[in-house]
């Protein structure tokens, strides 16, 4: 059998040394003259042996000319000489890949199409009696829909049905698992087909180690297997993809506005310029704009978005690209509170404007209505005298605030830890009447308090020992206002209070210009705590009057309070959870998947708070929520399971990765696109192709060609020679 039986053809080349040899001898034609009687010519034994040399060299051409032929018709020797049985059956495996860059759309027509096709076309090659087991690389199945079966049409009709999904392949584990099943059928002969794109990234983890156990498990002794890879689709690797969207100055508060980075990445070889992007969320629209990308490079574009309404928001965005459509667009939840509720305990409330730390800290966080000016604030400000403080009613705020407390009574510590612990957030600013050494003992408590550093004395009042603010972590989430700046601000401190951060759960924010801290936070697996080291008004440093007060102030709260607020952007796998403070409450709990289904969710009681969770977030896209509650109005809550970007990287497997592969796993590259793959698959399944032995056959008989035509040429000279030494003439000479 032949795999390429056309190139038979060539066997007619064999008759062309022949033809050849008879139209040279028809140039010449033999001539008696006088003399020739004299000359007594090469004896018989020459002229025969010069006759055989002859018909050899024409046997020997004409033969690497019909072997050539045979070899490009690629043989296949069959039955008991292939040391298989001839009709047996062929368990085979079909893998074929549904990872998210199957969706490429090549000229109204993706790579997953082209790949279905191609895996119909190799079931079409498989004979009655044969088992095919389909994995579909990339998506879940069952144990029963991996059991090899021999209903073809229904194999057929899961390739049909498939879809792309939203991760990655990993050929090494789809491998193992082909090897797995098929290793139970081990009397049979065994094939796999691979049908996939050329993405490297899906071969990533087939390593030299992986390669080697493969071919002992595929080819050990009396293993009758073979493997096929089908790369479908162009070799095109360029593609642009929404990476990111990074709220700023979170929490995103109503009427506010909200920054964020969108991160958009080229992930191609070729600069694009002028990517359309669009941005879709909040009260207003905000304006489309174009980015021009260098080759694989990523560009940030600021976009600032004001939503106007509290809970739970969506916010989009979207380029316009060619091929690759699966990252072009990425949605992110945007939870929206209303302004912060902040509680100001001030230690030195005195009447009039600007006398204590709450004037300042009323005019940075809720600017228009300390003006009494229109306009919306990020926060709502309670100021409470410390000496009128009893350590109740802190629940209520989401940020409390000690400014300039001297000490603390026994119940307010008590008050203050309850509150942090339970998932409180405070900021802690001691001022002239503080005193460091009550901090200390109240707060800090070696360390087992909630007051992340230990303080010391302020230093003196003279302004001997002034600084200022040399460096801030820009990186940290408070200083994000700070981002695009070089300046730092020329502020004077005049006095702060030195102090030591815990050495295992503080970090220091922002420090002077003597290495002092300015700004640590407290790390606990609840509450967050920031202490500032010096005042929050102007007795101490001259920040409240620079413009770096006010941002600062705001975003120092905004932190404290965006840890109250639940992320809505989840990974896959990654729960959905509800929780309601209200266990006794009846309420109804619906989710909306996105692909429409709707389903009720079940509301478990947690000692006195409530719990509504779903678990089976695997398919990526947007979730809604509605919470049903009695004398309540209804509330929707979103929720954004993002899809894996690393099938971005469209880079494809280059010549030499895949001859690597090739010679490590011991595959059959077919090109989908130049012949039927069903023939090619099918033929030679019953025998062991012959090619490279043809081949290597024609190189055998060039070699005695060579050979032969040079023994011919010897003995030609040889009988010239003795022919010019018998001439009468050269007798005469030599008698002379």
């Amino acid at each position: 059998m032949f795999l390429n039986a056309i190139m038979l053809i060539g066997l007619g080349g064999a008759v062309v040394p022949l033809v050849l040899h008879l139209l040279s001898r028809a140039r010449y034609k033999d001539v008696d003259w006088g003399a020739m009687m004299f000359l007594q010519g090469a004896d018989a034994r020459q002229q025969h042996s010069a006759r055989l040399s002859q018909i050899l060299l024409l046997l020997v051409r004409a033969a690497t000319v019909a072997l050539l032929a045979v070899a490009l018709a690629r043989p296949i020797v069959q039955g008991r000489l292939a040391n298989q049985e001839t009709g047996g059956r062929v368990t085979a495996a079909l893998l074929l890949d549904c990872s998210a860059s199957m969706a490429f759309d090549e000229n109204g027509r993706t790579r997953f199409q082209m790949a279905q096709a191609a895996a119909r076309q190799v079931l079409r090659g498989l004979r009655p009696g044969d088992r095919v087991t389909l994995i579909l690389m990339g998506a879940e199945s069952s144990d029963g829909d991996l059991e090899p079966t021999g209903d073809l049409r229904a194999v057929e009709a899961r390739i049909d049905e498939a879809k792309v999904g939203f991760g990655r392949v990993n050929l090494r584990d789809s491998l193992s698992l082909a090897a797995e099943v098929l290793g139970r059928y081990e009397k049979s002969a065994r094939d796999v087909y691979v049908v996939c794109d050329r993405q490297a990234l899906s071969w990533r983890e087939v390593d030299e180690r992986f390669r080697a156990d493969w071919l002992k498990k595929m080819r050990g002794p009396g293993l009758n297997s073979r493997m096929f890879v089908l790369p479908v689709g162009n070799d095109e690797a360029d593609n642009v993809a929404v990476e990111s969207i990074r709220l700023l100055n979170a929490p995103a508060i109503v009427d506010q506005p909200a920054d964020f980075e969108v991160s958009v990445h080229n992930y191609g070889l070729v600069q694009r310029a002028a990517v359309p992007l669009s941005i879709q969320g909040g009260k207003e629209a905000v304006p489309d704009r174009t980015v021009n990308l260098a080759p694989n490079q990523s560009v940030t574009v600021p976009v600032t978005v004001t939503f106007g309404q509290a809970g739970s928001q969506i916010l989009t965005a979207q380029v316009k690209a060619t091929g690759f459509a699966g990252d072009d667009r990425l949605a992110s939840v945007v939870q929206v509170i209303d302004p912060i509720r902040v509680l100001a305990i001030s230690g030195d409330e005195q009447p009039g404007q600007f006398r204590g730390a709450s004037d300042y800290i009323k005019w940075a966080l809720a600017p228009h209505r300390s003006a009494n000016a229109a306009g919306a604030d990020p926060c709502t400000v309670t100021v409470l005298p410390a000496e009128k403080w009893t350590g109740t009613e802190l629940d209520r705020y989401q940020v409390v605030v000690l400014a300039n407390v001297e000490r603390f009574t026994p119940p307010q510590v008590r008050a203050i830890e309850r509150y942090v612990y339970a998932g409180g957030r405070l900021l802690v600013a001691p001022g002239s009447l503080s005193r460091a050494e009550d901090y200390n003992t109240s707060l800090y408590r070696d360390g087992a308090g909630v007051l992340p550093a230990i303080l010391q004395p302020p230093t003196p009042g003279d302004g001997s020992e002034s600084t200022s603010i040399l460096g801030m972590q820009t990186d940290h989430p408070i200083f994000q206002f700070f981002r695009g700046r070089f300046d730092l601000p020329s502020a004077i401190i005049a006095r702060y209070m030195p102090a030591v951060p815990r050495q295992v759960d503080a970090d220091v924010l922002a420090w002077y210009l003597t290495g002092d801290p300015l700004l640590i936070e407290g790390r606990s697996e609840r509450g967050r705590v920031l202490l500032l080291t010096t005042s929050l008004d102007a007795d101490w440093t001259t920040l409240p009057l620079s413009n770096f007060y006010l941002p600062f102030v705001q975003s120092a709260v905004r932190y404290l309070a965006g840890g109250t607020v639940r992320s809505g952007n989840l990974a896959p796998g990654e729960p959905i959870r509800l929780n309601f403070d209200d266990a006794v409450a009846t309420r109804t709990v619906t989710l909306t998947r996105p692909d429409g289904r709707t389903q009720k969710l079940e509301v478990v009681r947690l000692g006195q708070q409530a719990e509504a969770r779903f678990a089976d977030t695997d398919v990526p896209g947007e979730y809604r929520v509605q919470v049903e509650e009695r004398d309540k109005p209804t509330t929707t809550q979103f929720f954004v399971v993002r899809p894996p970007r690393e099938e971005s990287d469209l880079s494809q497997l280059t010549d030499e990765q895949w001859s690597v592969l090739k010679t490590g796993l011991g595959f059959q590259r077919i090109d989908t696109a130049t012949g039927p793959i069903g023939e090619a698959v099918s033929a030679g399944r019953e025998g062991h192709e012959l090619w490279g032995a043809a081949l290597g056959a024609v190189f055998v008989l060039v070699l005695v060609e060579m050979l032969v035509a040079r023994g011919a040429e010897g003995r030609q000279g040889g009988a010239k020679r003795g022919a010019r030494s018998q001439e009468p003439g050269a007798r005469r000479r030599e008698g002379g």
